[in-house]
């Protein structure tokens, strides 16, 4: 993810880390691993500070999330995760979306933000996506 934030950032692209809190294996787990990746501390934003940016960014990239990106959460009374907290990721006007396939999440449903015109799903390995967005980054140079 460094490579990844320190080729945006060299092309004048801000970037941010949203971090729900409930992400990863237990709360506070991608905080860590952000951590130790060496992404600057100030770029992580939990999803309090974060979701209020989403309307205004050009691309939201999302790894590996499902529950805590489903918009169901906010518009469906009938879902299991209604009321749930989510990052608000469908209001971005690019979501790129990396999965290993369209598997659901921990509450077993499907995801309607996969299904939206301005979702692009990458499936694959996030770390083999990632590394080929850095080479064609660093190929415009």
């Amino acid at each position: 993810m460094l490579e990844l934030y320190d080729a945006l950032s060299k092309k004048g692209v801000e970037v941010k880390f949203g971090i729900h809190p409930v992400a990863g294996r237990m709360p506070g787990h991608m905080n860590v691993l952000l951590a130790e990746a060496d992404i600057p501390y100030d770029k992580l934003l939990d999803m309090d500070a974060v979701n209020p940016e989403f309307p205004q960014a050009d691309v939201a990239l999302v790894i590996g999330a499902n529950d805590v990106t489903n918009p169901a959460a906010r518009s469906d009374p009938s879902s299991p995760i209604y009321g749930m907290p989510i990052l608000d990721v469908d209001k971005a006007r690019t979501v790129m979306v990396i999965k290993r396939s369209m598997s659901p999440g921990f509450a077993g449903i499907d995801n309607p933000l996969y299904y939206l015109d301005r979702t692009m799903m990458l499936f694959g390995d996030a770390k083999v996506f990632v590394g080929d967005i850095v080479r064609e980054l660093g190929a415009g140079h």
